[in-house]
């Protein structure tokens, strides 16, 4: 890419991206193809009306054809909208408002969803999840994205020329931190959102350096480090980087992928002391270590549910590819959210502002094709967030505000 063109690239927004529906799991059970609702998008502006069509066919919840008995309106007026439906059953009516064209389509298609499935109880999803991700689309190099679900509005976040890692969301939202490999060494960097120059956090450290994970309320980060070995330690430091802790020093490879209890209280984790990769949680002030019940096998990249603290998406391998489960401790009960197939496996999962439905990473198996994908974790449905003009799109992290 030439610096004329990245230039101009920094100065705008990148593209909207249609999604391809990747795989739907249709009829689980009777139960679970009931909650998705047929529904028809019609409207005075075309554009707020694709958009809300194409956030309705994202959801887990909804199926969406010209054909369906419950049919939205959406009647635009400036940057405000009436969302209604008068079908027996389904009857609301709410109106929303928009900072600009995006953020409404945004909100008006959470109205759709909060009025549409009352009974379901369905909690707003797009207008307040952001996600950063890695893409390859610029130089070929691994670059941190960040945008919405509808992926309208993508904002360029680094333009290093060098390979990043593992983009993970400041508590409020203002920063996306990243290991940067710019020196030629694994240093952890923080970059604001939706622009800011990145700079240095922790650097210097000796051995590999992973994570950056923020704590709920902002203070602290989680990290790991071979700082002291050959393996991987997990640490804690504030958020500014200082202050480190080593609280757990293992003898053997400890993942990158901390992530925080809602509460601040604990840390899980995965932990190869068992051979494979098995889940553990830690006091973050250290401790010791309590493997979790997730049935054995793989099972590593672990999210922690911030709406419903009870659950915890992870990475589980079986039957030759990867698939996506959820935990739910107060049942101590294994689901599986997002199957693996034969040509696709799915991986780190990080959970949506509904705390219902995950962004993983979706690959193409045998090849270097991946992007991003929105699964619920109720109904089963996949669905393909990033086109092919983003190229190889991996390593998704969520932010959205706390409650």
């Amino acid at each position: 890419m030439t610096r004329l063109l990245a230039l101009a690239l920094a100065a705008c927004l990148l593209p909207a991206v249609a999604p391809a529906q990747v795989r739907i799991e249709e009829g689980v059970n009777a139960q679970l193809a009931a909650q998705r609702l047929a529904v028809a998008v019609e409207g005075t502006d075309p554009a707020l009306t694709e958009a809300v069509r194409q956030a309705l066919s994202l959801h887990g919840g909804f199926t969406v054809s010209a054909s369906a008995t419950a049919r939205l309106q959406l009647d635009r007026a400036g940057n405000s909208c009436r969302v209604s439906c008068s079908q027996a059953g389904y009857a609301f009516q709410t109106e929303v408002s928009g900072r600009d064209a995006n953020d409404l389509a945004l909100r008006a298609a959470d109205a759709a969803v909060v009025g549409l499935g009352r009974r379901f109880n369905l909690r707003p999803l797009f207008a307040d999840t952001r996600v950063a991700f890695l893409s390859t689309y610029a130089v070929g190099k691994r670059e941190i994205l960040a945008g919405n679900l509808l992926m309208r509005g993508v904002h360029q976040l680094t333009r290093l020329g060098c390979d990043n890692l593992g983009p993970r969301w400041s508590a409020d939202g203002t920063r996306v931190a990243f290991v940067s490999l710019a020196r030629n060494l694994p240093d952890l960097y923080v970059v604001g959102y939706p622009a800011g120059q990145p700079r240095a956090l922790i650097a210097g450290m000796r051995g590999t350096l992973t994570g950056g994970a923020a704590s709920p309320d902002g203070r602290r980060i989680a990290f790991c480090s071979s700082n002291k070995g050959k393996t991987l330690d997990l640490y804690v430091a504030d958020a500014n980087g200082g202050n480190r802790r080593c609280i757990l020093q293992s003898e053997d490879r400890v993942e990158s992928d901390a992530a925080w209890s809602p509460d601040g209280q604990q840390i899980v984790f995965a932990s190869g002391v068992s051979g494979s990769p098995r889940l553990f949680v830690i006091p973050a002030t250290g401790g010791t270590a309590t493997q979790l019940a997730t049935g054995g096998g793989y099972a590593s990249e672990p999210s922690w549910n911030r709406v419903d603290r009870n659950l915890i998406a992870f990475t589980q391998a079986g039957e030759g590819t990867n698939s996506v489960a959820v935990l739910d401790l107060s049942r101590g009960a294994v689901a599986v959210a997002a199957q693996g197939t034969g040509g696709l496996a799915h991986s780190r999962a990080s959970w949506c502002a509904d705390g219902r439905h995950v962004v993983v990473q979706t690959q193409q198996r045998g090849t270097d094709a991946y992007w991003l994908s929105l699964a619920d974790t109720v109904t089963g449905k996949v669905t393909r967030l990033t086109g092919s003009q983003l190229r190889s799109c991996t390593q998704p992290d969520c932010w959205y505000p706390a409650r």
